[in-house]
């Protein structure tokens, strides 16, 4: 174990360094460029053996297949840090440019969702380039809050959530409970909270993802039944041209959902809006984590 602590030290001295190079670099690269650069690297990647290969393997045999879906593991990663890349690339461009990139259906919805004054609960996934979203929604005039995690690294994730706080974004620690994210609600502000991986350290339950049950966050639905917060979906998909459209969904209807298990029929409709996206262009979920990991009454994982 000793033996490992000097790479350690060394590794972790490196990580914000190399952040900073490649938020450089992708500032300054041609967008054209991002998405050349992300495919020779995403290429690249599909050929290193390990976890998120192995992982990988496991969720084509077990979902991919039998849903029928066509998935290649390079392209996985292309769309995965082409996302990142124009994250970073358009966090120092203007407002303008950044419209230009993005374009924004449903843009009534979250007005909607919004004029009650109680803030909405925005519920997207690990799809495409989801960093995109919190500053689009606050382009359309709204406050925006998205429910994150820290990085292990903690200059690392202080300077990521710095380029977040840059275009005015709430950032609300997954870890500091009810407290801080009904605070930000109040502010009559759309916080956005990803609900499609196996999140440790939440209330979750098993609800059907893509044939088979999943441990899902059911702290949103929870939330926004108890105390009528409006509950809507969005998700951002990259186009053919290179751009992105933000989609977003109208408002759910919460009268719906009473009883006790109301909570539990909101989050399998929320988690079925999920599955309609990777349906529709399975390549740009991220495929490399294990979501069907932990199974119902303790059986073994997905080997």
């Amino acid at each position: 174990m000793k033996s490992r602590l000097p790479f350690r030290h060394i590794r972790h001295s490196l990580e914000l360094p190399l952040a900073k190079l490649i938020v450089f670099i992708a500032s300054v690269l041609p967008r054209k460029l991002i998405w050349i650069t992300a495919g020779l690297l995403g290429f690249l990647a599909s050929l290193i053996p390990g976890r998120s290969a192995r992982i990988f393997r496991i969720n084509r045999r077990h979902i991919m297949k039998p849903c029928d879906l066509n998935v290649h593991l390079s392209t996985v990663y292309r769309n995965l840090i082409a996302g990142m890349l124009d994250f970073f690339h358009l966090s120092g461009k203007s407002d303008d440019e950044f419209m230009k990139t993005v374009e924004v259906h449903g843009a009534g919805n979250m007005e909607a969702a919004l004029s009650s004054g109680k803030g909405a609960i925005a519920i997207t996934a690990h799809y495409s380039a989801w960093e995109l979203i919190p500053r689009a929604i606050k382009l359309l005039g709204h406050r925006v809050g998205v429910v994150s995690r820290k990085l292990a690294h903690q200059e690392t994730s202080e300077y990521f959530d710095s380029l977040r706080k840059k275009h005015d974004v709430a950032l609300v620690d997954r870890g500091s409970g009810i407290r801080k994210l009904m605070h930000v609600l109040r502010g009559n502000t759309a916080v956005g909270i990803l609900i499609d991986q196996d999140t440790m350290g939440v209330e979750s339950e098993f609800v059907d993802f893509l044939g088979l049950p999943a441990r899902t966050p059911v702290g949103p639905a929870q939330l926004a039944i108890r105390f009528g917060i409006p509950v809507l979906t969005l998700h951002i998909a990259r186009k053919s041209n290179g751009g992105y459209i933000l989609t977003i969904d109208e408002p759910i209807v919460l009268s719906e959902y009473s009883g006790d298990n109301g909570y539990l029929e909101l989050t399998a409709d929320l988690t079925g809006r999920i599955e309609e996206w990777i349906r529709e262009d399975p390549q740009q979920w991220i495929w490399i984590h294990e979501r069907w990991a932990r199974r119902p009454g303790w059986a073994p994982g997905l080997r």
